[in-house]
Parts: structure tokens; sequence; C-alpha cells
């Protein structure tokens, strides 16, 4: 089993609440030969009102168990949840850095605060208690700490922000000795402009391949169905550039790709593993409140939502995001599109077009050089579809109890949708 301490498995190959409500990935880290993987939950419903960080560990990254919550609030910076945020390793210990949130009698977020905690052991946590004041300019829409140290030694933080103004930005902040940290205003200002909406969650400025990558989701960028892009509720994308240590300011140096063109996945987050590689989770969740209110799992067990599979990054000479996912867990075998069938990872090797069926209510299909996904939707019966354009003569399938997900174009264009 996936998960080696549960009596049920509910996936093969992704993570999931054995109850309640899952959703961002937070916290990836290794530490003192384990992998940790922190994630939102809400065991108390399949909603969002209540978040506390659950927490699975492993050794090999294909086995793993789950552990006791490692934070609940308890504060009351923190009183409405535990909210989003990274993992970091300093002096043998492991900071973790989250956003709190607090609520008012009516249950409205009102206020949130960045906070921190600190483990010796990477299960129990002493509380740190707020980090600094509430940024003047903000809404209280302040959120997702990534925390990392610079070439310079210092240590900076980026969070995604809703200014007063209602355009997402970026901030930063800097700190010389890990405790005092100094507001540096926007990282992007005056960058990517057409890809703000009006928040900007989760973000994540990585290095890979010696490339710095920026990630972040946007939420309220419009549509563009001619082009196919941006069609889900909320959307998660990259540009590489590069951060100056000196003005705290990135720089892009690409346009502004989304990482997955599927129905779901948003809010990724990465870990450095021993070997090296660069490891990221998403989460294959984010949808309308409309359709993830009748997701099928809550009536039939009071579960919903999984991460996506962990996937080695890298970037291309020509700067393009690759993903595939860990060879420990998807091991393909070669296959004919006709001869896919069930839960496991399958290589397609073939230049013909072809159509598979998963189920009654998804289908993918080549016809040439593009790539389509047709999902009927089971909140209103109606069929959308996403589309991609590539190379697609070798396509990697791996195929969950409800969940699928498709590498192609040379690992350039990754697909993931829940089907039931």
């Amino acid at each position: 089993m996936l998960v080696k301490n549960d009596t049920i498995s509910r996936e093969e190959f992704h993570l999931y609440p054995t109850q309640g409500l899952l959703n961002d990935p937070n916290g990836l880290v290794y530490f003192k030969g384990k992998y940790h993987v922190f994630f939102q939950w809400n065991p108390k419903a399949c909603n969002h009102k209540y978040k506390e960080w659950g927490h699975f560990v492993s050794k090999d990254l294909i086995t793993w168990e789950r552990v006791e919550t490692a934070l609940k609030p308890s504060l009351a910076e923190d009183a409405a949840g535990i909210y989003s945020g990274t993992a970091f390793v300093k002096d043998n210990r492991l900071y973790v850095f989250y956003t709190g949130n607090v609520r008012d009698e009516a249950g409205h977020s009102v206020a949130s605060h960045q906070m921190w905690a600190v483990s010796d052991d990477g299960l129990n946590f002493t509380r740190l208690g707020q980090l600094f004041p509430h940024p003047e300019g903000f809404t209280k829409d302040v959120r997702d700490p990534r925390v990392w140290q610079g070439q310079n030694g210092h240590f900076f933080m980026i969070l995604g922000a809703r200014p007063d103004n209602n355009i997402g930005d970026i901030i930063v902040y800097e700190s010389t000795n890990f405790e005092n940290w100094q507001f540096r205003g926007s990282l992007i200002t005056g960058e990517l402009t057409e890809v703000r909406g009006y928040m900007l969650e989760c973000p994540d400025l990585i290095e890979v391949d010696g490339k710095q990558v920026l990630m972040f989701s946007p939420q309220g960028l419009a549509p563009d169905k001619i082009n196919h892009r941006y069609e889900n509720i909320h959307n998660t994308g990259y540009v590489v550039g590069h951060f100056d240590e000196k003005t705290a300011h990135f720089t892009p140096e690409t346009s502004f790709e989304e990482v997955d063109r599927g129905f779901e996945f948003y809010a990724p987050q990465t870990l450095n593993a021993p070997d090296g590689r660069r490891i990221m989770w998403g989460w294959a969740g984010m949808m309308t409140p409309e359709r993830e209110s009748k997701v099928p799992t809550i009536a039939e067990d009071n579960w919903v939502h999984v991460l996506s599979l962990p996937r080695v990054l890298h970037v291309t000479d020509d700067n393009k995001l690759t993903q595939a996912p860990i060879a420990e867990l998807v091991q393909p075998i070669s296959v004919k599109p006709e001869d896919v069938s069930g839960v496991g990872a399958y290589a397609l090797h073939t230049q013909a077009d072809w159509l598979i069926n998963f189920g009654d209510d998804l289908t993918l299909s080549r016809q040439e050089n593009r790539l389509t996904m047709t999902r009927k939707q089971w909140e209103s019966d109606q069929y959308e579809s996403r589309e991609v354009t590539g190379n697609l003569d070798e396509v990697l399938l791996v195929v969950d109890k409800d969940i699928i997900e498709v590498y192609t174009d040379n690992d350039q264009l990754t697909l993931t949708a829940r089907y039931f």
C-alpha cells in the first residue's frame, strides 16, 4: 500500500486524506533521513472553514506513513486555521513558516498573520509566534510564505499578496539573522502585468539546473479559450528569470507558462532531494465550489481531493520546464493505446491517432499534434475540454482510481484530471 498504516487504500499512486478535505502541499522537505509532506487538512468536514497541517513521512518516496497532525490552531493569530507555508532546515532543526488565519463570529476571514514553529525531530513542533506585523497597503490576503537562504548568506521570504488596489503581487522580506525581517517591497514591480489577476498565491522561487524559476498561482485571470489557456477557476504557472539579492527584485526572462494544462492542478511546492533532484507536488483539487461540493467521494466516504504525483523538474536549454513522475513510484509498461486498462502506468509509443476512454465520463484523444482531454462534469453533466499541441509520439499515462496524469511533448506538457 502507498500509505502503510492505512486500513483502506484510496489511491495507488497519490497521497490522500483518510477523511475530510485535503488541499495545498506544505513544508516539503528532506530532514534527518526522511521525506516530509505536510498538507492543509480539514479533518472535520469537506469544506475550507478550518485547516491544520496533516503530515506524511517516507524514507524512500515509495511507501508513506501517516503521522500525527503537525500543527493545529492554538494561538490567537491562527485561531481559524493553519494555512499554507514552507519548511527550512537550519542548524539541524526544522523550521516551518505558515499563515495563520482569523475569522469573525460570522465565519468570515478577517486577518492573516505570518507565523513560524520549530522541531528537532520533524514530528513535534514548538510555536515561535508571529514573525512581523501585517504590511501596510495590503488587504488581509497576504499568505503562503516561502523561505530560502541567498548566496549572500541572507534569508529571504516571499509571500503571495493582494494589495489595496486589487492587483496581485508577490512581496519579499529579508533577514540577516533569521529572526528579524525587513520588508523589501514587491518582488516583481513592473513585471508580469498581464498575469497578476487580483491575487497571487503560493509563490515558490527555486533553482533548477542552474536556472531560477518563479512559480505562482494567479487568481482572477480571464480564460483564453482561443489559445486554450487559463480555463480553470484558478491557474498555476512559471517564469524563468533572475533574482537580484541586492535589489530584492525578480526579472523574468520568459513569458508565463502554465505548469499543468488539465482540469485540476494548483499550489505546487518543491523540495531538494539528497541526490540533487528538485521534486514537486501539487494539489489536484482546485475547482469551483459547486463542483467541489459534489465530488462523489464526499457522499460515498466523506473525503475529498488528493495530491499530485511527485514530479522531477528540469529546465531545458530554451527555458522550458519539464516534469516527470519519480522513477521510484512510477515504472510504466509499454502498451498500445487500446490496451490501457485500469490502474497503472502506461507508456505509449506511436505516431498514429488514438482515443482512450477512462470510465464513462473522461476521454483522451490524439489527432496529429493535438491532444484533447474531454470530461463530463459531474455537477452539471456538461462536457468540457482541455487541449494542448506538441510532439505526442511519446505519452506517459499514470492512471489511479479516480485521477489521471498525462506527460508528453518530451515532458514539457502535463495534464491532470480527476474522474469518477
